[in-house]
C-alpha cells in the first residue's frame, strides 16, 4: 500500500561505517558534483541499507561531502557542525569539523610539513644525502623546490598545462598535488623541478602526504638513474609515489590523537587511518601500481627496489599467494 512514503537506496562510506546518505542527495555542485559522481560508484551498496524515509527528497536538497575524508555533512544537524567552506567559492569545496582541526591553508603552514617529509627521505628510507652528489639526490636540491598550497581551480589549470594526461587515473575524488618539471628541448631529459603544488583546506596528514607523493616525483626527475631515459610507466611511477605517501603516513609523523571530544566526528588517528586506507583499495591505475610496488618493497626494500625499476621500467616479478 503507498502511504505516501518513498523508498531510495542509501550509499555507505566505505571506510565509516555509520556514515551513508541518499545516493540522490549525495552530490555536491558543478565540478564536484562530477567527481563524486564518479566516486560514488567506488561506494558499496548492501541490502541492509535499503531504508525508507516520509522526508519529501525536495525538503533535503544536495548534501555536500568533505574534501579531506568524504563524509557527508549533517544536513540536519546544529549549525555548529556544518561543514567549513575553504575558500574556492565556485567549487563548493568544504572540510568536515575533524579535518578543519589540522587544516592547512597556506604555504608557509607547510614548510615544516615538507621538512618532515625531507627528514622521512634521508632517514627511514636512505633515499637523500645531505652532500651533493653526481649519483644521487641532496636534501638541498629538493628542499630548494618552491613547495605551493593552490586553490583548485588554480591546480587544475597547472595540471592541463604541465601533467600531460598524468593523475587521471586515480579513483580518488580530485587531483590533489602536481610536479612541475621543465625539459630539455622536446627530449625526455628533466633539467629540474620548478615546483610543487598541494591543494589547499585540507587536513595536515592528508596534506604531508600529498607533498611525500609529490617528493617523490621530484626525486624520480632528479635522480640520474631516471632523468635522462624515458619517463617511467605511468602506472609504476604513481605505484612508487603513493607507497611513499603510504609509508610516510605510517611511519613518518608523530602519533596522533586517538580520541575526540565528540564521538560524532573521527579522531585524528582515524582520520589517519582512513588516508591510509584510501591508498591501500583504490581500485584505479594507482592503486593497482601501490599494491604491486608494495609488495616488492616488503620483498627486496626501497633501495633495491628503485635500482630495479632504474634499469628493467618495471616492477620486479613476485609470486602472489
Amino acid at each position: 500500500m503507498n502511504d505516501g512514503r518513498t523508498k531510495f537506496e542509501y550509499l555507505q562510506h566505505p571506510f565509516f561505517d555509520k556514515e551513508r546518505m541518499c545516493r540522490h542527495h549525495a552530490r555536491g555542485l558543478g565540478t564536484i558534483r562530477r567527481r563524486q559522481e564518479h566516486e560514488a560508484q567506488q561506494f558499496r551498496e548492501e541490502d541492509e541499507n535499503v531504508g525508507v524515509t516520509s522526508t519529501e527528497e525536495t525538503e533535503i536538497g544536495e548534501i555536500r561531502r568533505c574534501a579531506g575524508c568524504h563524509r557527508f555533512e549533517p544536513k540536519f544537524a546544529s549549525s555548529s557542525k556544518h561543514f567549513v567552506d575553504v575558500g574556492d567559492s565556485d567549487t563548493g569545496r568544504c572540510v568536515c569539523l575533524a579535518c578543519c582541526r589540522t587544516v592547512v591553508t597556506s604555504s608557509d603552514e607547510a614548510i615544516p610539513l615538507w621538512e618532515k617529509v625531507l627528514n622521512f627521505f634521508e632517514g627511514p628510507l636512505g633515499l637523500i644525502t645531505d652532500e651533493d652528489s653526481i649519483t644521487g639526490v641532496s636534501r638541498q636540491s629538493l628542499k630548494s623546490i618552491p613547495v605551493m598550497l593552490v586553490g583548485l581551480n588554480a591546480l587544475n589549470d597547472n595540471m592541463k598545462k604541465h601533467s600531460e594526461g598524468v593523475h587521471y587515473k586515480s579513483s580518488q575524488i580530485m587531483t590533489r598535488g602536481l610536479c612541475l618539471s621543465e625539459f630539455c628541448g622536446h627530449t625526455t631529459e628533466s633539467l629540474g623541478v620548478t615546483a610543487i603544488l598541494c591543494l589547499s583546506g585540507l587536513p595536515s596528514d592528508l596534506t604531508a602526504s600529498i607533498l611525500a607523493h609529490e617528493c617523490m616525483h621530484a626525486f624520480i626527475k632528479l635522480h640520474p638513474n631516471f632523468r635522462y631515459g624515458k619517463h617511467l610507466p605511468l602506472m609504476v611511477e604513481e605505484g612508487l609515489c603513493q607507497l611513499v605517501a603510504f609509508l610516510f603516513l605510517n611511519d613518518g609523523l608523530e602519533p596522533c590523537d586517538t580520541t575526540a571530544k565528540d564521538d560524532s566526528i573521527p579522531s585524528d588517528a582515524k582520520l589517519r587511518q582512513y588516508f591510509m586506507f584510501c591508498i591501500e583499495t583504490d581500485k584505479a591505475l594507482y592503486g593497482q601500481g601501490f599494491r604491486m610496488a608494495a609488495r616488492a618493497y616488503a620483498e627486496i626494500g626501497m633501495q633495491e627496489l628503485l635500482y630495479y625499476i632504474a634499469l628493467n621500467r618495471d616492477f620486479p616479478p613476485m609470486d602472489i599467494d
